[in-house]
């Protein structure tokens, strides 16, 4: 369409570093809809430079505008929806989070920023021009492509990898979180091997249910359950090198152990033994 520009920057020096592709759009009218799909072990992380857009994961949906990002996880299934891609600017990659060597990291450092993306629980939130820039730097040295310039956009996507995950954690959040939230997000916390119970939580800070539910959705930025089950993933990963799965499952009162492991692929994008492999090659490198 006239006046809408779209271009996907793919060479495998990106596909061994860990980011399949870095795309971006600028559209001055209305494009197709996405339809419903997912990336694999792949997160996608967008951001609206300007415009507006719409993402719909399950029945929710998250209505972006000009300067935020939004984070979709492995194998998330996501849409635009009945909604086109709107007029505006977007710019995403995607991030392999089984790479052992992300943005050429070593093993070690991989994984702790993979760790910390998985970490994130909102998943659309607002980020200062500075952080943007690192982005925008980066995908223009990765269209140009030479040889330094590959090094430099390493660089500067690894710096917004950090910021972003920093903004998300440190700045938005706590002046958005009420304290009856942060009392039921602490008691989950500090009792996330416990078999928690929804109704009995939104009860202790004197909430119905459905108004926790969605008081904490709209605080945390997913449902109570989803990071329940995030955290007690998180937790328990630092057992798999010392326990059985089986000890690791009914520890954190899953039903069975391969209750835990279907739960801990659909976050992680891998098996606890796969998880636990990649564990022990970065320790005998």
């Amino acid at each position: 369409m006239a006046g809408n520009k779209r271009k996907i920057i793919e060479h495998s020096y990106l596909q061994m570093v860990g980011v399949p592709l870095i795309a971006m759009y600028s559209n001055s009218s209305s494009s197709t809809m996405l339809d419903t799909h997912d990336h694999g072990s792949l997160f996608e992380i967008c951001y609206l430079k300007r415009g507006s857009q719409k993402y719909c994961i399950g029945k929710e949906e998250y209505s972006l505008s000009g300067g935020e990002v939004f984070i979709t996880f492995p194998r998330e299934n996501h849409s635009s929806g009945n909604d086109p891609q709107s007029r505006g600017c977007l710019y995403w990659f995607h991030l392999d989070s089984r790479c052992p060597s992300l943005l050429g990291l070593d093993s070690e450092s991989s994984e702790r920023l993979i760790e910390h993306l998985f970490a994130i629980n909102v998943r659309k939130f607002k980020i200062h021009d500075d952080i943007a820039a690192k982005l925008l730097k980066a995908y223009a040295l990765f269209d140009r492509g030479t040889e330094i310039d590959i090094i430099a956009a390493k660089a500067f996507l690894t710096v917004f990898l950090c910021e972003l995950i920093d903004a998300e954690r440190n700045i938005d959040k706590p002046r958005e979180i009420s304290d009856p939230i942060n009392r039921a997000k602490t008691y989950m916390d500090e009792n996330i091997k416990e078999r928690l119970n929804l109704a009995e939580i939104s009860e202790m800070i004197n909430f119905s249910l459905s108004h926790f539910k969605l008081k904490f959705k709209k605080e945390i930025g997913i449902p109570p359950g989803e990071y329940i089950m995030r955290q007690k993933i998180y937790d328990s990963i630092k057992l798999l090198s010392e326990k059985s799965l089986t000890y690791i499952a009914y520890e954190y009162n899953f039903s069975s152990p391969q209750h835990y492991s279907k739960n801990f692929k659909a976050i992680t994008g891998m098996t606890p033994k796969e998880y636990k492999n990649k564990m022990k090659s970065s320790v005998d490198l």
